[in-house]
């Protein structure tokens, strides 16, 4: 048995050992923190990037380098040596906001010595800018430290040497082609109220207005696909010249853009109007021109392809046009008789005939899904006689109630070729479809009612 002054120390001493253990644990978190503190500081006062407006960038140790000099006009960052031209937003962008966010890791002394090794004297780049303040700074940069995570560099004519993140360096050592504006053609898809191309398939044209996208050529009131449009205006939004040619429009003819392979105009909801031009083959890549520049650049095959698109396959093939939270009634014929469905309650859909299967519940993804979101492979606009033929004996007629009381009536032919061919009271257009529509519109009352 242990007697209470043994037990008395035996307890003191678990609990010094557990103090002990406990500040020790305290004093190295502190210690943790300490090292993972950041030590950095800006190089610069001003807090973004916002601030600058004008940027000169030089390679001082390479022998007839030009400099090239950016200018921000109007929001909008543009170059005005050694050539007059666009500057590419997106990377000024990301130079401002490096050297505004830029932070100093550590300094050493800039002795002459050290600054030949550093690759400072002369400086591998250097940066000159200007606020919109009116204040000028001066920045160089170097070689990268041993960590290839920092490079060597003189912030304002500093006589210390910082340290800064290498991702600085990488920005801004970049040859003017990949400092310039290479889109072809400046359009933002959501302002585009209407559009023209004309490629070897002829020329199709198309407006918007708040239901859609609708052809006014070659087919007046057709409507377009919405998503094949917008598909189509970011290609080109989004595309890139792969190379400049000519800095001027000289000797078009040259380059097949006297008579081009595509031409293709958008006009936004300002009225402005911009062109893009592809004449000919060079290569992989296309010559063309936009009509906003002089220069003559080239493109790749994929926007050629993308471009070269006909009336059929931006044609909206959507067979129906409303939204199952539209509908009110449903009345469906086909080679087994004849089902009355309605909504009952957000999801749940019921039989309202035949009697049989009145108030039944309904297996709606086998009647509103196929016809709701049935596309077309091909819209027939002059179908021949034996597809009319058998259009006039339908095996499957629907007709939708909206909820605002019009009807929409559709009929779908028995299949052929694999395929089935449908025509709605909305026109006359035959719209191709495949087989697999009629698998569930076509089944037997019972299996549609549960």
């Amino acid at each position: 048995m242990i007697k209470k002054s043994t037990l008395f120390i035996l307890l003191a001493a678990i609990a010094l050992g557990a103090a002990v253990y406990y500040f020790d644990w305290k004093r190295g978190q502190k210690e943790a923190e300490k090292s993972t503190a950041d030590t950095t500081k800006s190089a610069f006062t001003f807090p973004t990037g916002a601030e600058i407006v004008s940027l000169v960038l030089a390679r001082p140790s390479v022998a007839g380098d030009t400099a090239i000099h950016f200018e921000k006009q109007t929001g909008t960052w543009q170059i005005l040596q050694p050539i007059q031209t666009g500057a590419d937003q997106r990377a000024l962008q990301s130079i401002a906001e490096g050297i505004g966010g830029a932070r100093i890791e550590s300094t050493a002394p800039g002795t002459p010595d050290r600054l030949k090794v550093y690759g400072l004297d002369p400086a591998l780049i250097s940066i000159e800018f200007k606020l919109q303040d009116g204040s000028h700074h001066t920045l160089k940069l170097g070689n990268k430290d041993f960590t290839n995570t920092s490079v060597y560099s003189i912030v304002d004519n500093a006589k210390d040497v910082a340290l800064l993140p290498v991702s600085l360096r990488t920005q801004v050592d970049l040859p003017i082609e990949d400092l310039r504006d290479r889109d072809v053609l400046h359009l933002t898809p959501g302002d585009i109220t209407s559009f023209s191309l004309k490629n070897s398939s002829g020329q199709i044209e198309a407006k918007k207005d708040q239901a859609g996208w609708t052809f006014t050529k070659p087919a007046s009131g057709n409507l377009a696909d919405d998503t094949g449009v917008t598909s189509l205006l970011n290609s080109v939004a989004t595309g890139k010249m792969t190379a400049i040619i000519s800095e001027s429009a000289d000797n078009l003819g040259k380059y097949g853009l006297v008579a081009p392979l595509i031409t293709f105009t958008a006009t936004d909801k300002a009225g402005k109007g911009d062109s893009l031009v592809i004449g000919k083959k060079d290569g992989a890549d296309y010559f063309a021109k936009d009509s906003g520049r002089p220069m003559i650049f080239r493109v790749n095959e994929a926007l050629f392809k993308k471009l070269s698109v006909n009336y059929s396959d931006l044609r909206d093939k959507k067979l129906v046009h409303l939204a199952v939270a539209d509908i009110a009634r449903i009345e469906l014929h086909n080679e087994n008789g004849m089902i009355v469905i309605a909504p009952k309650s957000e999801p749940e859909w019921s039989v309202e005939a035949p009697p049989d299967l009145k108030g039944k519940s309904v297996a709606t993804w086998k009647i509103l899904t196929p016809l709701t979101t049935a596309r077309a492979e091909e819209i027939v606009d002059h179908p021949g006689a034996d597809i009319l033929a058998k259009l006039e004996k339908p095996l499957v007629r629907v007709t939708l109630t909206g909820k605002d009381g019009r009807n929409l009536s559709l009929s779908i032919a028995s299949e052929s070729g694999g395929f089935v061919y449908a025509r709605t009271s909305n026109g006359p257009a035959v719209y191709k479809l495949k087989k697999e529509i009629l698998s569930d519109l076509n089944s037997k009352l019972v299996d549609l009612a549960f």
